[in-house]
């Protein structure tokens, strides 16, 4: 499965424009493709103000730009362009390889918690196979659900990628910080450490 995320700069103070606007997309998609894809919607609580990031995941590439022609050519599109034209600033296209199946988030109003890292050189599969680890870890603790693992396809080299849902932050805060006292945790940590060298979170609410 591939992921394709676009990261949108909406115009400032017009991201509940943005969002209904691209709560409409969906709508558009031939029923063969919306049976097979995973789409989600969803809006900064970190970073830059007024981001919206759109995902697809499909099985491949080929699939992916098969139904983003067939979008294009849907007869409500050109008039959804120019509602998008209004609201968006500009934006940048990211592709991952998803590492697992990829379940979707609950509903809207959960948060996604996205923790990227960038493996050492060549130290890619090895970073992979620690999240995996990490994901497992987080789920017995109660710190997050759903974990989703995702390998860079564009961009720098050797990124890695885990998000999990959470309620809220004050729960994904708490647990957390007592995942970090396990003897389990703090043996993945040093592990991890000989694995890859930067990280940082992003956190986003579930709008689609």
């Amino acid at each position: 499965m591939i992921e394709v995320r676009t990261v949108y700069q909406v115009k400032f103070g017009k991201i509940d424009q943005a969002i209904d606007l691209f709560r409409r997309l969906t709508s558009y998609l031939p029923d063969d493709v919306a049976v097979r894809a995973h789409y989600h919607l969803l809006s900064d609580i970190s970073g830059p103000m007024y981001t919206l990031a759109e995902e697809f995941v499909l099985p491949s590439l080929t699939e992916w730009e098969a139904s983003r022609e067939r979008l294009f050519k849907h007869p409500e599109f050109a008039n959804w362009f120019k509602g998008f034209q209004l609201f968006v600033e500009g934006g940048r296209q990211e592709f991952y390889t998803l590492e697992g199946e990829c379940e979707d988030w609950s509903r809207p109003g959960v948060i996604v918690v996205r923790q990227n890292y960038r493996a050492r050189q060549w130290q890619i599969r090895q970073a992979v196979d620690l999240l995996k680890r990490y994901g497992a870890l987080m789920v017995d603790a109660g710190v997050g659900r759903k974990p989703r693992i995702s390998t860079d396809m564009s961009g720098p080299m050797f990124q890695a990628v885990i998000e999990v849902e959470v309620e809220d932050l004050a729960e994904w805060e708490t647990h957390r910080r007592s995942m970090f006292k396990r003897a389990e945790f703090q043996v993945w940590f040093v592990q991890l450490m000989n694995a890859v060298e930067a990280g940082a979170h992003e956190f986003y609410r579930v709008e689609a």
